[in-house]
């Protein structure tokens, strides 16, 4: 079987710098200080967070319920919560060590889990995203966006390749994706270290959506790449199984191999969680008439039309030009519209090849030679 390659897979850049990050001091600074507490009060947050919660009953209310459930708990019981909360914020660790132990809240936790979960729900879906905190943090959830996207140049998603990320003008930001899934890690839920930026596509389902990426589907520990490390990145190889074909939207067979052999592992789950063998053949089903137009608009060198090798040889320089944009700066589709024409100059059929003129004629689009008008 003949196939077509491109490259892809690269990760992002953490900003360093960000006042929001004061946000995670609340549930850091409650799970620590109510060890020893024996009531209810500010003392138990952040100082500049003491004006925000008071002008917050509902969010006051639950932290209460919380508060009183976890000071009726043992002060063991309490010393296993708060390493609980810490081992469920090490994401980075979580993701790439599967010899690192995740802590499960015991029985005896149940009652506090069902109370934690409603807070960090509020505190990520109201409290971060208020005016109130932006006013005492001097930041909100828009000036991070701005601040990842100017420190992350592409601005397409890197999880994916396919889709851009939202503009970061007019308080328009994409979805902040929980990497370690809230409904069960809801301690790492207001953890910037676990907020990450990501298209609309792979954030909901079929794709990523809210699987736990740390297990697999059979509940087994997994191990995953971590948006925030590193990456060698992928190839992406693509085949037509009907190559007789010159219906462009094909029937496509997409492999993607990691670049470093460590990186093996952590590339079949990212494969898995984001869906991404069908999505790329989906793709070009969708739009490689679109990119078979674009290129023959722009055909470089002039191409002799009855000639097989010269289409071929214009394949590979429309091909190798994709390759160094993507390189320079990865684009929305770029790998697998690479790995497209990299099939078609270097694997097509001969069929396929006068398909791609067929469908020239048939569009009526002029060429530098003015073989066709």
């Amino acid at each position: 079987m003949r196939q077509g390659s491109a490259e892809v897979l690269f990760a992002l850049n953490f900003v360093q710098d960000c006042d929001l990050y004061q946000f995670f001091e609340v549930p850091a600074y409650f799970f620590k200080n109510i060890i020893g507490a024996e009531e209810f009060n500010n003392d138990l947050f952040p100082d500049w967070f003491g004006d925000v919660i008071d002008r917050a009953p509902k969010l006051k209310e639950e932290f209460e319920l919380l508060a009183k459930c976890i000071i009726s708990k043992d002060e063991g019981s309490r010393k296993i919560l708060y390493r609980i909360f810490v081992n469920h914020n090490r994401v980075a660790r979580l993701c790439l060590n599967t010899e690192l132990e995740l802590q499960e809240f015991p029985d005896e936790l149940n009652d506090v889990a069902v109370l934690s979960r409603k807070v960090f729900d509020r505190l990520y879906n109201t409290t971060l995203q208020s005016a109130a905190v932006g006013r005492s943090l001097g930041e909100d959830i828009y000036s991070h966006y701005t601040k990842f996207r100017d420190i992350n140049l592409s601005q397409v998603c890197p999880f994916c390749g396919l889709e851009n990320y939202s503009d970061r003008f007019k308080r328009s930001r994409s979805q902040y994706d929980h990497y370690l899934m809230k409904s069960k890690y809801f301690f790492g839920a207001v953890n910037f270290s676990n907020l990450v930026p990501m298209c609309s596509a792979c954030n909901e389902a079929p794709n990523k959506h809210s699987k736990d990426i740390l297990f697999s589907n059979t509940g087994v520990r997994r191990l995953v790449y971590y948006p925030f490390g590193s990456a060698s990145g992928v190839t992406a190889n693509v085949a037509n199984l009907r190559p007789s074909s010159v219906d462009y939207g094909g029937d496509w067979e997409v492999t993607i191999t990691a670049n470093s052999a460590e990186e093996a592992a952590k590339v079949c789950e990212w494969l898995v969680v984001f869906n991404v063998k069908d999505r790329y053949a989906a793709r070009i089903r969708e739009e490689s008439n679109n990119w078979l137009i674009e290129y023959l608009v722009q055909m470089v060198p002039p191409v002799d039309l009855n000639d097989l090798n010269s289409w071929r040889y214009s394949l590979r320089s429309w091909f190798d030009g994709l390759v160094l944009i993507n390189r320079r700066r990865p684009v929305r589709n770029g790998i697998v519209k690479a790995a497209y024409f990299d099939y078609l100059y270097r694997a097509a059929s001969d069929s396929e090849i006068w398909g791609i003129k067929s469908l020239a004629e048939s569009a009526f689009i002029s060429v530098r030679n003015g073989a066709i008008a």
